[in-house]
């Protein structure tokens, strides 16, 4: 929570609030922004900063109530609180003495020009300001920018202060008085820049514009920001805020600013209902997560990890003894009990997959054969002892199960139900040798993380005596947690940094909750918090606090687990055509930001008839999280469904909710609609070629082909690359190919003290075998911390 110190009124819809932001204030630049979220239902909102007090630990917003956030933030006063705030984020402003600059500010956009005009001013140049309003009640800061400016002329569209016209004026009489002016910069509306670009242009002058677009994260993580600059998409919050107006593609801009605006129109309609309690409006139908009707047989064991481990324990052998193995391999695997799928694809976070009953999951149990080197056990990124969780539960012994499980694994019930089991443990299980299913191994695990955490009685795994040595984690999501979850047990004092304002990373905006519900993560991320794991939302590393500033507060191991945020786009004609987007922003919205809920903040666009393009898990959870939504949902894809990576349940679920799949089909263009919206997809017919280096087939354009679909929603899930934000921000690591972290064997990057593990070193990959970089990373700094 960031407390509001300081509040001033400018005129009636326009407020500066001074906010308490240590962090932000130390490290921000001229030219940064904030992402601001009110409170708890609140959207993630771009805020440019207007000034910073270090002595105070405070910044300076400047904000005009026009939207729903807005406005429930100059309704605040001084001494309330904001949720969050997170930054500085963005590219500050390059600030050299090129000799003379104008700086335009229009209306609002003179706040954070101020600190530019203050940077120039003190690079020696020779600074001329224009202000600009359409009143003299919306020229604001005048007496600062003076302060900062060798000149200054205000125009006011009505003449009531300054001179009547509007800035372009303003920048011509500067331009005509000097005998050189080397830089325009311009912030303010967006046709505002785009006509002082157009006005530099005219004298062969650069003007540098700072755009203030649309965005969800801000950190670069789901490419809602994303505009044409110089012919590339860019996206905003990353390659910007500022750019060469000149290389603006301002019409596509334009509509682009529009995307949501019937959607923020009815949200500002029902604004009280806005302002109510944070938890209403959230979908029915979840489970309690600390209730449940399983009744264990026996009395739980308190028998050490050690015995519960052995192979050769009485118990193990006792069991072993009691079936034959004929016996056992005789008995069926087990079926998962689903919900209904015309039910539940109506229902965004009741889980599709039910639960084991005790008696499946007993019987289940039975069917391993306790092998004296079960080869599933390596085929386990993060070397679970599965035979001996397996027979816990065959016995009845579920609690001792989870505690074999959480000897090894930091999120046993988020594995449990989305790893890849089918190509891990599962897939090296003995029972595949005698053609037979393997062992339901996924679904024990879930089964017994299930049951302890809903007897309530949780235990946590013996943590060695404190060491005193502080590590920092860069990241909240599956590698980062595992690590965490390591390290604590190893006696480590962990502090855990993430960027967004929850815990969790992919776990949280990722994975829809019809597959891993919220409350299940929030479990998982108590459990670690008990072990003695600090979290701290709202830091991003590298921007928000720098790696030398957490050296000098006496961190000595860092382990990056930042993952591969960064969404791909397919580079074709109307991609950034309004209401296409990558599926990391729809599940961003739909799951982080709950804006399927109608009394929460986020905007989203419902499609009717909604394209989504890829094959693999994501394409998966977000057209099956679009159907629930109420679209009529195409999963395309350019090989046929045998080379799709998804799981196989995954495809099975989408396919029984009524998703419609169009395999050997690419998109190969977008049409839109005259107000930019997307409202046909070009599609090109494929055929199967030789297969490429993954090996599969690779898919070939069928020579004159095309289909043209009707869509009014497109959601692009062909892959993410690791986002440069945080290992850009960090001196002194190899980085490979987009972006990765080069690590050794160990996950140790160039810099020693530096590891890293998961999508920002794999550039994508599965949870759990990010969880078991994880692992690795934290054995090899034990080790080398040991040594030092």
């Amino acid at each position: 929570m960031n407390k509001i110190v300081r509040k001033e009124q400018f005129s009636e819809k326009v407020f500066l609030f001074e906010i308490e932001a240590p962090l932000i204030a130390k490290s921000r630049k001229a030219g940064n922004f904030v992402i601001v979220r009110v409170d708890q239902k609140g959207e993630r909102m771009p805020l440019t900063i207007a000034g910073a007090d270090i002595n105070k630990g405070t910044i300076t917003l400047v904000v005009q109530m026009v939207g729903l956030s807005s406005k429930k933030l100059c309704a605040l006063n001084v001494g309330e609180c904001v949720a969050d705030v997170v930054g500085p984020l963005g590219n500050p402003t390059h600030i050299e003495k090129y000799g003379t600059v104008v700086c335009a500010g229009g209306g609002l956009g003179v706040a954070p020009m101020l600190p530019i005009i203050q940077a120039l001013k003190a690079a020696g140049n020779r600074v001329l300001s224009v202000m600009a309003g359409r009143s003299k009640d919306l020229i604001i800061l005048e007496d600062k920018v003076r302060e900062s400016s060798d000149e200054v002329i205000i125009m006011t569209d009505d003449g009531s202060y300054g001179e009547k016209g509007v800035v372009t004026v303003g920048i011509e009489k500067f331009i005509e008085q000097e005998p050189h002016v080397d830089k325009v910069f311009a912030i303010g509306p967006p046709i505002m820049m785009k006509f002082s670009n157009l006005t530099a242009q005219k004298h062969g002058i650069p003007c540098e514009v700072s755009l203030n677009t649309i965005m969800v994260d801000g950190t670069g993580m789901c490419g809602a920001c994303r505009l044409t600059i110089g012919g590339k998409t860019k996206f905003v919050c990353i390659d910007g805020p500022e750019f060469d107006g000149a290389l603006v593609d301002w019409d596509e801009m334009f509509k682009r600013m529009g995307t949501f605006k019937r959607a923020e129109q009815e949200e500002l309609e029902h604004y009280e209902e806005h302002l109510m309690g944070s938890d209403e409006g959230k979908a029915n139908g979840e489970k309690s997560a600390t209730a449940t009707d399983v009744v264990m047989d026996a009395d739980p064991t308190n028998d050490t990890i050690e015995v519960l481990t052995d192979r050769n324990a009485a118990w193990r052998e006792e069991l072993r003894k009691s079936m034959k193995p004929k016996e056992r391999t005789a008995i069926e695997r087990v079926v998962m009990p689903e919900l209904d799928p015309v039910y539940r694809a109506t229902t965004r976070t009741e889980e599709v997959n039910i639960g084991l009953t005790k008696e499946m999951a007993m019987t289940e149990a039975k069917r391993c054969l306790d092998c004296a080197k079960p080869t599933c056990v390596e085929g386990c990124p993060v070397n679970i002892n599965i035979p001996s969780f397996v027979k816990n539960i065959e016995r009845g012994q579920f609690l001792a199960a989870a505690k074999v499980l959480k000897n090894t694994s930091a999120l046993p019930a988020v594995c449990g139900r989305v790893c890849p089991q089918e190509k891990q443990c599962e897939s090296r299980c003995i029972h595949l040798k005698m053609n037979e299913p393997a062992v339901a191994i996924g679904y024990l695990e879930r089964f017994a993380a299930d049951y302890e955490r809903e007897s309530g009685n949780i235990s946590l795994p013996e943590i060695a005596p404190a060491n005193g040595i502080k590590i920092a984690v860069v990241g909240s999501g599956p590698a980062g947690l595992s690590f965490a979850g390591d390290m604590v047990k190893k006696g480590y004092d962990v502090y855990v940094f993430e960027a967004l304002h929850e815990i969790g990373g992919v776990l949280k905006y990722g994975i829809p909750e019809f597959r891993l519900p919220n409350k299940i993560v929030d479990v998982e991320i108590q459990n670690l918090a008990k072990m003695g794991v600090h979290f701290q939302a709202d830091v991003i590393v590298g921007k928000t606090i720098s790696v030398e500033q957490l050296e000098a507060q006496g961190f000595k191991g860092i382990f990056v687990g930042s993952g591969a945020g960064l969404p791909n786009f397919m580079g074709i004609p109307g991609e950034n055509a309004i209401n296409i987007m990558s599926s990391n922003e729809y599940l961003t919205r739909v799951n982080l930001m709950d804006a399927a809920n109608p009394t929460t903040d986020t905007p989203i666009n419902l499609g009717k008839n909604v394209l989504v393009v890829g094959g693999g898990n994501t394409a998966m959870d977000s057209c099956r999280t679009a159907k629930r939504l109420g679209g009529n949902v195409t999963l395309v894809y350019r090989r046929s469904e045998q080379e799709m990576p998804a799981r196989l349940e995954e495809v099975k679920h989408a396919k029984e909710e009524g998703i419609n799949f169009l395999t050997l089909h690419n998109p190969i263009e977008y049409l839109a609609d005259e107000n930019g919206a997307v409202k046909a997809a070009v599609l090109q017919v494929m055929e199967l070629g030789e297969p490429d280096a993954s090996g599969r087939r690779s898919p070939v354009p069928v020579e004159g082909k095309t289909v043209t679909l009707d869509v009014d929603q497109v959601i692009v899930a062909v892959g993410v690359s690791p986002n440069p934000l945080v290992p850009k921000s960090i001196e002194g690591l190899e980085l490979g190919r987009k972006n990765t972290i080069v690590v050794n064997e160990g996950m140790q990057s160039a810099r020693s003290e530096i590891f890293a593990g998961g999508d920002i070193v794999r550039g994508g990959a599965t949870v759990i075998l990010a969880m078991g970089d994880g692992r690795r990373a934290a054995q090899n700094m034990d080790e080398y911390l040991q040594k030092k």
